[in-house]
């Protein structure tokens, strides 16, 4: 595995899966509150699956419990910090009120792509940080990767439909935001491309920064959206087709 191919996967994970979001809504109209939440509860699930079944027992099997454990809270930290950033990033966007070529969706859009374009650096960390892992292991992960930012993209082109942006100038963003994924894919592998136990802490690392994705974002996501059973039993649906992917 090569900083090249981490980095196409990491791209082309994130970019195909917003890119397959905004299409379906503009071409199927996808308004259902129940789905969307649904997909977000199932993306929740697969996540959590990947984590338990496979990050972590890869990370234990070095039998540092200790290295595991810092990793984890060091990429809990990474996203609490990402987090605190965010509200400054969306304020410069809101900024300039007296603007009057940007109307209100545009502005609710941009701040979208930027809380996506920042909770993309940890995700695409993670993914160049197994790249000391199975291709399998990666493989797995993109995948789930893509179907997670389906609903994004779903999500991130309604107010740019209400805007009536052209479907054709849309489909520019998730290249962007597939090249920042790409390029913290990139950081990730160089970073863990060193010692063994730097290998384990960063396997802790990704771990961490997906669970508190998980728990901060995608679960009361999916329960915003969609307040219902569903959303639940789409997680635990996520959980076991995560289990019978990994098996």
């Amino acid at each position: 595995m090569n900083i090249g191919l981490i980095s196409m996967i990491a791209l082309s994970a994130e970019g195909l899966g917003l890119a397959v979001g905004i299409i379906l809504l503009y071409v199927f109209d996808v308004k259902s509150k129940r789905v969307i939440g649904m997909l977000f509860g199932g993306t929740s699930g697969l996540m959590i699956a990947i984590i338990c079944f496979d990050i972590l027992p890869h990370a234990l099997s070095k039998n540092r419990m200790d290295l595991v454990i810092i990793g984890i809270m060091i990429g809990v930290t990474v996203g609490l910090l990402l987090d605190d950033i965010t509200p400054y990033l969306e304020k410069l966007i809101k900024m300039d009120k007296q603007d009057k070529r940007h109307s209100k969706m545009i502005r609710t859009a941009f701040t979208l792509i930027i809380g996506i374009a920042i909770h993309n650096i940890p995700e695409g960390f993670a993914l160049g940080a197994l790249s000391h892992a199975s291709f399998q292991t990666i493989q797995k992960f993109a995948i789930v990767l893509a179907m997670h930012s389906i609903p994004e993209g779903i999500a991130l082109a309604i107010p740019f439909r209400q805007a009536e942006v052209k479907l054709g100038v849309l489909l520019i963003i998730p290249i962007f935001l597939g090249g920042i994924m790409g390029i913290s894919g990139a950081i990730g592998y160089i970073l863990t491309n060193n010692s063994e136990r730097f290998i384990v802490i960063a396997l802790g690392l990704a771990a961490g920064i997906i669970l508190y994705i998980v728990c901060n974002e995608l679960i009361p996501e999916s329960r915003k959206v969609w307040n219902g059973r569903m959303t639940t039993v789409a997680t635990i649906i996520g959980i076991i087709a995560g289990l019978l992917l990994l098996r």
